[in-house]
C-alpha cells in the first residue's frame, strides 16, 4: 500500500495531522496532535497497518505450490506422450511456462521400479539447483523425472572445454556422470538410469524430447544392462537395429553363420563386447579381461572355427557386431 495513502487514512481516523519521518526500511511517526485515541480508532489503525504489511509482501509461491505446478505440467506432458501428440506448445495456463527459458538441455531420470524408493520433489529439486548452480525446471512424469536446464547455466562448462561437437559431447557425458553420482549418493540403492537429449529450442519440442529420451533409456537398458548413463549419440546403431522387424532379426543371424548357441556362451559374448568397446584393440582387450594376449588369440581363433568369421578383419567385425546387437534384441522380445 502507498505510504501517503495510508497516512491520509490514519489522519481521517484520528482527526489530526500525522507528521512522518521516513527511513530506508521504515516509517516513524514523530508526533501527533491527538493526546488519546479511542479503542475503536486503535483497532482501525491496526487493521490498516496489517493490510499494508500484507500488501507489501512479495507474492512468492510456497515450495508446495511449486511442486503442484510442476505436477500439473508433468501430467500434461505425460498425456501428450501417451496420445502421441508431439509438437504441442505448452498452454499459457500452465504456471510453470514462464520458467521455460529456451534453449534448455533435457535430462530424463528413471529408477528401478522394483526398488520401491520414494524420491521427494523438494529434496531432488534442491539437489539439482545446487548441482547446476541456478534455477532448473523439474517435472515429475508417470514413472520418470524430466529435468530442464537453461543453456545459460552451461556456459561456464563450455568455456572450460574445447570447441567442437566431440568436446561438447564429452562435456555432456561428464555432466551426466557427475549428476548420476550425486543422485546415487543421496538415494543409495535406487538403481537409477540417466539420459540426456538435444537442446530444446522451443516449448513445442518438449513432448518430442521426452519421447526421444525414453527411447534412449529403453535402448541403453536393452543393449547395455550394466550401464546407467545412456547417451543418444552412442546408440545410433542400436536404434537402427531395434527398428528391424523381429522376423528378420533371427534370419540375419542364421544367414551370416552367427549361431545362437555361440552367442549364448557368456565368455564368448563378454570377449566380443570388450573387443568392440575397445575399438578392436587386442592388447587393450586382453588387459580389460585380465587374460594373456595368447588366451585372447585362442578365443578369437575358436570363434572363427565355429562361425567362419574372423572379428580381427573389418568386414567380419561389422557382421559380428550387428549379430551381437540383434541377438540382444531377439533374446528380450
Amino acid at each position: 500500500m502507498d505510504i501517503n495513502l495510508l497516512k491520509q487514512q490514519v489522519e481521517n481516523i484520528i482527526g489530526a495531522p500525522l507528521p512522518l519521518k521516513t527511513h530506508s526500511s521504515a516509517v516513524q511517526v514523530t508526533r501527533s496532535e491527538v493526546s488519546q485515541l479511542t479503542d475503536r480508532e486503535v483497532q482501525l489503525i491496526e487493521l490498516l497497518l496489517t493490510a499494508a504489511n500484507e500488501g507489501a509482501k512479495p507474492l512468492v509461491p510456497s515450495k508446495r505450490e511449486d511442486e503442484l505446478r510442476s505436477i500439473e505440467l508433468g501430467e500434461w506432458i505425460q498425456e501428450r506422450v501417451e496420445r502421441k501428440e508431439l509438437g504441442c506448445p505448452v498452454p499459457d495456463r500452465m504456471a510453470v511456462k514462464p520458467l521455460l527459458k529456451v534453449p534448455m538441455l533435457p535430462f530424463l531420470l528413471s529408477g528401478e521400479k522394483s526398488s520401491g524408493l520414494v524420491i521427494q520433489f523438494s529434496k531432488l529439486n534442491k539437489l539439482l539447483r545446487s548441482y547446476f548452480g541456478g534455477d532448473i525446471v523439474l517435472l515429475p512424469l508417470k514413472e520418470d523425472w524430466l529435468i530442464l536446464v537453461s543453456e545459460d547455466l552451461l556456459e561456464d562448462l563450455r568455456e572450460e572445454s574445447k570447441e567442437g561437437m566431440s568436446a561438447e559431447r564429452e562435456m555432456l557425458g561428464e555432466l551426466c556422470q557427475g549428476l548420476y553420482e550425486l543422485i546415487t549418493n543421496e538415494w543409495v540403492g535406487g538403481g537409477f538410469y540417466l539420459a540426456v537429449g538435444d537442446l530444446v529450442t522451443s516449448d513445442e519440442l518438449i513432448v518430442g524430447s521426452v519421447v526421444s529420451l525414453s527411447e534412449t533409456l529403453l535402448l541403453g537398458r536393452m543393449f547395455y544392462v550394466t550401464e546407467h548413463i545412456h547417451l543418444p549419440w552412442e546408440l545410433q546403431l542400436e536404434r537402427l537395429i531395434y527398428s528391424i522387424p523381429e522376423s528378420q532379426r533371427s534370419q540375419f543371424i542364421e544367414e551370416n553363420g552367427i549361431h545362437l548357441s555361440v552367442l549364448k556362451d557368456e565368455e564368448t559374448r563378454t570377449t566380443l563386447e570388450a573387443f568392440f568397446q575397445l575399438d578392436c584393440n587386442m592388447s587393450e582387450t586382453a588387459k580389460r579381461l585380465y587374460v594373456h594376449r595368447n588366451t585372447l588369440i585362442y578365443r578369437m581363433d575358436k570363434f572363427k572355427q565355429e562361425t567362419g568369421l574372423d572379428v580381427r578383419t573389418f568386414q567380419d567385425a561389422v557382421l559380428v557386431k550387428l549379430g551381437l546387437l540383434l541377438y540382444k534384441v531377439t533374446k528380450r522380445t
